[in-house]
């Protein structure tokens, strides 16, 4: 067994990698020492729990689904922007299958605050990513939007589906995008 430290990043990496093939739920700090050829002391000197390597792991891999999405500009027609996370989230699932049911489910059971945190920040930043789509897309009919149907409010509903669709596994999304053309434009 290697006991050279190893860095944190490496330890990720291996995470992602193991996650990737094993699945989400079979992470664990001997898992990913045998899969670093280290110790499992070394991985909790730079993770004193499974709940902090968890939390480490799904960061990097929500940073990796909509990587794309965040280095683009924010599209001003909301359907290719939903067209756009719907991609990532396929993408996603064919990297790392059934993270998208795994993730929340760890982090509910562990009780750990972190991976809550990280998995919401990454939530936010999509949502408000859809929701810049929203307000610059011109070619939403005037006065579609009040107090009782925001856009807020639909960017949420949208996302929540986009999810949605990504842990049922569906293929495509053009229903939503049918609807959303038929409320909207």
């Amino acid at each position: 067994m290697n006991h050279v430290a190893t860095s944190k990043e490496e330890i990720i990496r291996a995470g992602l990698k193991f996650a990737s093939r094993e699945g989400l739920n079979s992470l664990n700090i001997r898992n990913i020492a045998a899969e670093c050829g280290i110790s499992v002391g070394c991985v909790y000197r730079y993770f004193p729990s499974k709940a902090d390597l968890i939390s480490a792991a799904v960061e990097k891999i929500w940073e990796e689904i909509f990587h794309s999405a965040r280095e683009r500009s924010v599209p001003d027609d909301f359907r290719e922007c939903v067209r756009l996370i719907f991609s990532c989230i396929l993408n996603g699932c064919a990297a790392y299958h059934s993270f998208f049911r795994q993730h929340s489910t760890l982090f509910a059971e562990s009780g750990k605050d972190t991976g809550r945190r990280v998995m919401n920040e990454y939530l936010e930043h999509i949502r408000d990513f859809l929701l810049q789509s929203l307000l610059a897309d011109h070619a939403v009919r005037q006065n579609v939007f009040d107090n009782a149907f925001t856009q807020g409010a639909f960017a949420d509903f949208i996302f929540e589906n986009l999810l949605s669709m990504g842990v049922q596994q569906y293929e495509t999304c053009d229903y939503l995008i049918c609807l959303i053309e038929k409320l909207i434009y």
